[in-house]
């Protein structure tokens, strides 16, 4: 999908790393442009840069900006400071403990002691699976993405006496979603990210047929 350039740079350009980033996209963006984004800007100093492309991936619109402004200054609207150099140390730990292969560790993390004020977890588990796709987009240590639009399929399409419904705020419900994707997919060697993705794909609008 294309995004607004004009408007996500002249509302974050004094954050350097996040405007740097911005310029480095093309006119349209998708899970892999975001993904190589990210990885290549996994460092401290450039990491609130690599948080952005996330940002507009997970959330078209308008008010995409405003928000992304908002986390990136815990609020204050001031860039810089020491609310900035917080940030950068979570998103950095977080990086460091999923791309370790513990996604539930990094779940409590962000959910935690490492929480972002502003960046929930329907973000923040975007955050997490961009840090661990070192390689493929779908590949086996991808931390999953739980956000209410894969909840919400879940619970709509396990109708019955076995019916699944998870919070997204939960550290047990972030294990128990990765469960699920291993007992859905194991047996058809299917990553815990190709079911996510195929959920994800199931949820798209289509076209009446």
């Amino acid at each position: 999908f294309s995004w607004n350039r004009v408007k996500w740079e002249s509302i974050v350009s004094d954050i350097p790393d996040a405007a740097n980033v911005l310029q480095s996209l093309p006119a349209e963006v998708n899970r892999d442009i975001v993904r190589d984004a990210v990885q290549g800007n996994l460092v401290r100093e450039r990491v609130l840069g690599a948080l952005v492309p996330v940002l507009i991936w997970g959330g078209p619109g308008g008010y995409g900006p405003y928000r992304a402004r908002r986390i990136l200054t815990a609020g204050t609207n001031t860039a810089g400071g020491t609310a900035e150099t917080e940030i950068r140390e979570r998103l950095i730990k977080a990086r460091e403990i999923v791309q370790g292969g513990n996604p539930v560790e990094a779940f409590r993390f962000m959910n935690n002691d490492g929480k972002i004020k502003y960046l929930g977890p329907a973000f923040f588990t975007k955050w997490l699976a961009f840090s661990s796709m070192s390689g493929s987009i779908e590949g086996k240590n991808v931390a999953p993405i739980l956000d209410k639009r894969v909840r919400d399929w879940i619970f709509q399409n396990t109708k019955g006496t076995d019916q699944i419904s998870l919070r997204t705020t939960s550290t047990a419900h972030y294990q128990r979603y990765l469960d699920l994707l291993d007992a859905w997919g194991g047996p058809y060697g299917r990553s815990r990210a190709q079911v996510e993705l195929a959920i994800f794909d199931l949820t798209r609008d289509r076209p009446a047929t």
